[in-house]
């Protein structure tokens, strides 16, 4: 019986300890999650005309079942959420579609944006 009131109370403080971090690495309600994307090493000759708007910082808002995307490189859309924490857009950069996703449901954050007739991708991760 001791044994298990030990069990129980380690399992306890193991949770609580869990969800503290889990606490302190999500924003407060409405703050940017920022991101810098990087190009990926396999990706064709043809996606470096996109690399400079890219490669800034990228700031994510979630605002209920959307998010806003806003950069310095003049990208400013709106995502919609596909599923719990999860965010999609499609949008135009310099005649080229782009496929938006923000992943906010899970550790570490992802923003993916994708090209998908050239085959390029950029990703980054925010803590």
């Amino acid at each position: 019986m001791k044994t298990m009131k030990m069990t129980l109370s380690l399992l306890a403080s193991i949770a609580a300890t869990a969800a503290a971090e889990a606490g302190a690495q999500s924003p407060p309600a409405g703050a940017p999650i920022e991101f810098r994307l990087a190009a990926e090493k396999s990706n064709p000759m043809g996606c470096i005309s996109l690399d400079a708007s890219l490669s800034r910082v990228h700031a994510v808002t979630l605002m209920g079942d959307k998010a806003t995307l806003k950069s310095a490189g003049g990208i400013n859309d709106t995502l919609k959420q596909t599923s719990p924490g999860v965010y999609k857009t499609t949008f135009s950069l310099g005649g080229v579609r782009l496929d938006v996703v923000a992943d906010a449901s899970r550790a570490p954050r992802t923003l993916t944006v994708a090209e998908a007739q050239r085959g390029c991708r950029w990703n980054a991760t925010a803590p």
